[in-house]
């Protein structure tokens, strides 16, 4: 009798696969033991009656054959579509957390630059402040391209390639002029990020 060692074989396989992260190993060795165990069965009954045999006992072995080989190539198929959505899962779990993180860093590096930025210009030396606002924005806008300039385009194109887009982003995400530009630029993609399932 195979029929209680059949059925507990493919609970555990259904288990198996539905687990988060997918013990696909697990699955398919309950499948091929299922498999290699109605294949057992089957002849076993060849060799016990195999004298007998006729016309319509050759067609139900052709049959059950086939069955057992078409069951078991659908129970791969089956085991690899959930591994398959098991490493979706986890590379979009993998994006959210890098483009969140991308984001906070981002905030952190304006923050920072806000809190060293040179005193408001000042009637008396107006020209001097001025330019040394304008300097200082140079070096934020240099230092941001070269610590986050790749990071954010890469996120960005992933995004896109997920069709999450948003018009913001688009129009400051190539280069930030300013402190402001960054921090919308940071805001949007923890947004937009935050769409993904």
């Amino acid at each position: 009798m195979v029929g209680p060692p059949l059925v507990t074989l493919l609970a555990i396989a259904e288990v198996a696969g539905r687990a988060s992260p997918t013990a696909t190993g697990v699955a398919l060795a309950c499948f091929e033991a299922a498999a290699g165990l109605c294949l057992l069965k089957v002849v076993a009954w060849v060799f016990a009656s195999h004298e007998q045999f006729g016309r319509p006992e050759r067609l139900a072995l052709f049959v059950l054959l086939g069955a057992i080989g078409l069951c078991w190539l659908g129970a791969r198929e089956w085991v690899a579509e959930r591994r398959f959505d098991d490493l979706v899962l986890r590379q979009d779990h993998a994006l959210k957390l890098t483009v969140q993180q991308l984001s906070g860093q981002i905030l952190a590096f304006v923050a920072e630059r806000a809190r060293r930025a040179p005193a408001s210009p000042r009637p008396a030396t107006w020209a001097r402040d001025e330019d040394a606002f304008l300097v200082y924005e140079t070096d934020t806008v240099r230092e941001f391209n070269t610590a986050f300039g790749a990071q954010v385009r890469a996120a960005h194109d992933v995004l896109g390639l997920l069709g999450i887009g948003d018009r913001d982003l688009e129009a400051f995400y190539k280069r930030p002029a300013n402190t402001f530009q960054m921090r919308i630029v940071a805001t949007r993609l923890a947004a937009l990020v935050a769409k993904l399932p």
